[in-house]
């Protein structure tokens, strides 16, 4: 039996997989049927067996909503974007296509990404009392929240950490200061706060585009004859969908937050280290200038006759230095 065909049927209430080669017999008894990143031959042998379409709508209009929907007399073709999260933190859009026919619910995923692996899994073991294609569709879509609402928490630890080290509110004046006097160090934090962010908020504009595709999708399903029992699902769904999009606003707003402060504190360091040129550069500007006019060596100048010109022109200089140094602190610069 092949790992990317699976077929399910209801029996005594629970759900089980069909054992052996999943032929067109076993197909057209199934409750649900499972394509991942399945084969022409065994798509072939769904839509000869079930007489449906299994192809996307439209797969070069990807942002229009009617592409992703379609009703015919034989089916309803949805198509979802479910966010998947590779274990190195990448972020993949998975499209997910739920084919509603009379009796039998088909799931085609284009991947065998672990998100959309996983969830599919949770769901074998979480139907073991449903029966019928709409019950698990419903319990699809739980997986869906499920699986969602468990990047988003991982998210939200995430830039709760990145918080913690961009302002260090947690560390005692010491230790930040240590940061403060380390380039070094601080050019490194930095660097890791920057390469941890990035993914982050490329997590929540890809959670923010699946979230949308099932809100459009459960749009669309509105529209057709659905029995009351889906149609409250259907509400826990949307409602589920709403509080997600919520978190992943507020969060978003705080990734956006955090970049921002990183970028400032940035732009304080190089403002410091601008101040550090400016006060040595008007530091030494009057020891030059004295510097410079003793130096031209012109015959008629009258110290180069003088036993103590040299340590008169060295005390100027150290004189000017320290005057412009005491005069700037104290006007705060």
């Amino acid at each position: 039996m092949s790992d990317l065909l699976k077929a399910y049927t209801v029996n005594d209430g629970s759900l089980r997989e069909v054992d052996g080669v999943v032929d067109a017999a076993a197909l057209r008894e199934a409750a649900w049927v499972d394509l991942r990143h399945a084969s022409e031959e065994e798509k072939s042998l769904v839509e000869h067996a079930l007489g449906i379409e299994t192809s996307p709508v439209n797969d070069y209009e990807p942002f229009q909503v009617s592409s992703h929907f379609s009703v015919t007399e034989q089916q309803v073709t949805l198509t979802g974007l479910l966010l998947s999260v590779t274990p190195d933190g990448e972020p993949h859009l998975v499209k997910i296509t739920f084919v509603r026919t009379k009796n039998v619910l088909i799931t085609i995923s284009e991947s065998g990404a672990p998100g959309a692996a996983d969830m599919v899994k949770e769901c074998e073991g979480a139907l073991s009392n449903r029966a019928g294609r709409d019950d698990i569709f419903a319990m699809l879509l739980d997986m869906i929240v499920d699986h969602t609402d468990n990047i988003l928490d991982k998210v939200g630890h995430d830039l709760d950490r990145i918080n913690t080290l961009v302002f260090q509110h947690h560390l005692t004046t010491k230790r930040r200061r240590l940061l403060q006097a380390s380039p070094r160090l601080r050019n490194r934090q930095l660097e890791s706060i920057l390469t941890a962010l990035g993914p982050s908020r490329e997590i929540l504009v890809k959670l923010r585009r699946s979230v949308l595709s099932f809100r459009r999708m459960i749009a669309f399903l509105r529209e057709q004859e659905l029995d009351k029992k889906l149609s409250a699902n259907l509400d826990t769904f949307e409602r589920d969908l709403k509080s997600i999009a919520e978190a992943e606003s507020d969060l978003s707003t705080t990734a956006g937050f955090l970049l921002d402060a990183v970028v400032g504190y940035i732009g304080l360091l190089q403002n410091k280290v601008m101040n550090v040129l400016t006060l040595v550069a008007t530091v030494l500007t009057p020891p030059m200038v004295i510097a410079g006019i003793y130096g031209m060596n012109f015959k008629g100048m009258p110290e180069l006759n003088w036993t103590y010109g040299y340590p008169f022109a060295l005390g100027l200089i150290l004189f000017s230095s320290v005057a412009v140094f005491l005069w700037m602190r104290m006007r705060g610069l």
